[in-house]
């Protein structure tokens, strides 16, 4: 089946191979990324390879999708760096907005985008990197490269697994071949039993799999000091008794819903500041235009520090376009909406307000996300909402009640405290991979 998968693939390339090179004609980043799904790794990142394996320093390979899975594998990388000192790591990454994150906190020369899954280009790489262990969060399950990286000897460790019901679609086409692939693997760690029951089912064996828990309630929880919690105020020029309400993680679609639902509340709560961040940030002007429409004061979050808009607070929306600073600004919510949620996405992260302890409002569509949303649902921490006017209505009934608001930040702290595990749990299955 894999020789069957490698036929269709090698097509499709083929197929959209000249599209590419003409668009990389007239857009250099786009022939910049098709150079390194090539295979064709950057100077830095060379360089840097090349260092680490001229000190003797044993490669682990970090597999983490896009921008959630670098965030929530940082800690993990951070425990890793300590135990293993005699070790250097990449992270390799399917999207430029998660490249983009990766070197920002791990530096540039670390950080190489996902290569494609083709026998010639994967076969290459893994040679070149040769790591001894891999690791590949979440299910970013990649037939050549898993392959591959196997043959070159590294370890290779599934952490934080869920079935993604959009891989296991493609994989329907090939029947057989996920599980030939997961049995590639030499531990995984699943976030639960049901997780572990789906992978056993598909023929996985027992002895392979541990239920690790879900990373998410370790990877990302912080504590804001007051004294940063103002400084990050104070760079958005908020007022100190502004109410601010921040819909991270937005789509298409929720933006409207979003404005519609401020401009419904400002009249009662005249301090209510909006924070909104598309998902994507390249969307942000397209954000910006709509909120005009609203006739909303808007500013880009990167403008608020330039000299000729500081001092300023007359903007009631701020649209966040930059990476990486989402989690913080839950720290300085009142509340909070993630999106992805009203349209048929599936959510994102919804547990980074949560770990400020601030209530999280979130839609019906939270599929990749579902066991979280339960939790938060059963604990009275998180809110789902149906529409507009639901998710207006619950914004005011938590606007209005500053002790349910309180309420909710102890019952938040109860819930990590009480979920948290993970990381230590994939650890220890780590170090079990690198002993066999």
């Amino acid at each position: 089946m894999l020789a069957l998968y490698n036929l269709m693939v090698s097509v499709l390339f083929l197929c959209l191979l000249p599209l590419a090179l003409l668009i990389s004609l007239v857009k250099p980043n786009i022939s910049r990324e098709l150079e390194e799904r090539l295979g064709l790794c950057t100077k830095e990142f060379t360089d840097y390879l090349h260092a680490l394996k001229k000190a003797k320093k044993e490669i682990i390979w970090l597999n983490a999708a896009s921008v959630g899975e670098i965030i929530m594998v940082r800690p993990l990388i951070k425990e890793l760096g300590e135990r293993y000192p005699n070790s250097g790591y990449i992270v390799v990454t399917n999207s430029r907005s998660g490249q983009q994150m990766a070197a920002k906190l791990f530096g540039t020369e670390k950080v190489i985008l996902q290569p494609l899954d083709l026998p010639l280009i994967t076969r290459r790489v893994a040679r070149k990197v040769k790591p001894k262990l891999t690791i590949v969060a979440e299910f970013e399950m990649w037939p050549n490269i898993i392959h591959d990286l196997a043959k070159v000897g590294s370890k290779v460790v599934l952490i934080n697994g869920a079935m993604d019901n959009k891989i296991l679609k493609y994989y329907r086409l090939f029947p057989g071949l996920l599980t030939s692939t997961l049995n590639k693997l030499d531990l995984l760690g699943m976030k639960n039993e049901t997780e572990k029951k789906n992978v056993q089912n598909l023929g996985v064996m027992p002895s392979r799999i541990r239920v690790t828990g879900d990373l998410k309630y370790d990877g990302s929880a912080k504590k804001m000091p007051e004294d940063e919690r103002k400084a990050l105020r104070d760079s958005l020029n908020l007022p100190e008794n502004a109410i601010v309400l921040v819909a991270g993680s937005t789509h298409p679609g929720e933006e409207e819903i979003i404005f519609k639902v401020y401009n419904d509340l400002r009249d009662e709560f005249k301090d209510l500041v909006l924070i909104i961040a598309p998902r994507h940030i390249e969307r942000a002007g397209e954000v910006k235009r709509l909120s005009a429409s609203f006739n909303l004061n808007t500013i880009e979050r990167t403008r608020i520090t330039t000299k000729d808009v500081k001092g300023t607070t007359d903007y009631e929306v701020i649209i966040l376009d930059t990476i990486g600073e989402l989690a913080d600004l839950y720290g300085v919510s009142t509340l909070a909406f993630v999106g992805g949620s009203l349209t048929k996405t599936g959510g994102h992260n919804l547990l980074e307000p949560v770990f400020f302890g601030k209530p999280v409002l979130f839609g019906p569509y939270v599929h990749d996300f579902q066991e979280i949303a339960e939790a938060l649902i059963i604990n009275n921490i998180g809110m789902m909402v149906r529409d507009e006017e639901d998710l207006k209505n619950k914004i005011r009934l938590l606007l209005r009640d500053e002790a349910l608001r309180q309420e909710i930040k102890g019952k938040a702290q109860q819930l990590i405290e009480k979920e948290k595990g993970a990381l230590e749990r994939s650890v220890i299955m780590i170090e079990e991979s690198i002993k066999e």
